[in-house]
């Protein structure tokens, strides 16, 4: 099987307004070494899909009980990820053989403790070695990410560093372990564009030095471009596109797809008129019937609000849902 088989992963939000559907029949599979971009508007189930595969959604989360996260070990256990309460099998996920990045560094180090200390423990939870021999993994790859003087730095605090050396400092403790996925939540947005290149780069040099898979989350089809393999298109809650990255951007065929993409700004025109996506994402209280799309669809047809479009095969690997494919594909 693939590193990685997630299969009709449906979550739900217990609030005081009612239950929320946050994602709904996602499925996709995830190979060895290869990346895997998440895109889509915020709200549109990303996070959600992401912190399931490691159970870091909120204690509200309901899972239902047909969903699979299918995860191959290095020993090659196939665990359910949705469904494990073993304490061990949770620190192979959580971690272990399975790390993340968060958008933000400054909400995940623990302020009051310095980064060395928090890296050690980390190490140690995960990693039968002493605690000078966490301190050396440490330092190395906190080196090993481009920060220099490592060893100064493994004695400072996070508010201590820039934004660009506290993202690569948490890159550093979450291949400390060196993980077989590394899940990056927007790892990269809150930094400026220069910043953002290397830390790319540096990512992408990484997952080749490990042979690690990695899911990307972005709502940018210009950095997914660069750093995936594969693209899942999400829509509130829903993939609505799939596909190699080169022929989802290249040859949109879903709608949205297509919106997202014509928002983009370009260097070719620099009069041009920025064109968004028209309306807003609905809440996930209010899901649209048919489509979940249709709403906002300038395409869309008299049947989109009421039913829900089967898969169009467009190619081998790539597939949408729309009714305007099913004559094409």
């Amino acid at each position: 099987m693939a590193l990685l088989e997630v299969k009709d992963l449906s979550i739900q939000f217990a609030t005081d307004e009612g239950m929320i559907t946050a994602v709904d029949g996602v499925s996709f599979n995830l190979e060895a070494g290869q990346t895997l971009g998440l895109v889509g508007e915020s709200g549109s189930g990303k996070s959600v899909t992401a912190k399931s595969i490691m159970q870091l959604n909120a204690g509200n989360t309901s899972v239902s009980p047909q969903s699979q996260i299918l995860f191959q070990t290095a020993a090659g256990k196939i665990l359910d990820a949705s469904k494990v309460k073993d304490k061990q099998d949770m620190m192979i996920i959580r971690g272990g053989e399975i790390s993340m990045i968060f958008q933000e560094p400054m909400a995940s180090f623990a302020p009051a403790m310095t980064i060395g200390t928090q890296m050690v423990e980390a190490i140690r939870i995960h990693k039968d070695v002493s605690k000078q021999e966490a301190k050396d993994i440490a330092i190395h790859m906190l080196s090993r990410v481009g920060i220099s003087d490592a060893t100064h730095r493994f004695k400072q605090y996070v508010f201590e560093l820039s934004g660009g050396m506290r993202q690569r400092a948490m890159i550093a403790m979450a291949l400390s372990t060196k993980p077989r996925l590394l899940i990056a939540d927007e790892p990269t947005t809150a930094l400026d564009v220069t910043i953002q290149a290397q830390v790319l780069e540096l990512m992408k040099e990484l997952q080749h030095e490990f042979g690690m898979a990695m899911i990307f989350i972005s709502h940018d089809l210009g950095v997914i471009r660069q750093v995936a393999d594969v693209v899942a298109v999400m829509y509130l809650g829903k993939v609505v596109e799939f596909g190699p990255v080169r022929s989802v951007i290249d040859a949109p065929a879903h709608p949205y797809t297509q919106g997202l993409l014509a928002s983009l700004p370009t260097l070719k025109d620099f009069d041009a008129p920025l064109k968004p996506v028209p309306g807003d994402i609905p809440s996930p209280l209010e899901r649209p019937s048919g489509c979940v799309f249709h709403t906002r669809c300038l395409k869309r047809v008299d049947r989109c609000d009421k039913a829900v479009p089967e898969r169009s095969q467009l190619s081998a690997d790539h597939w949408a849902h729309c009714f305007l494919l099913e004559d094409v594909a």
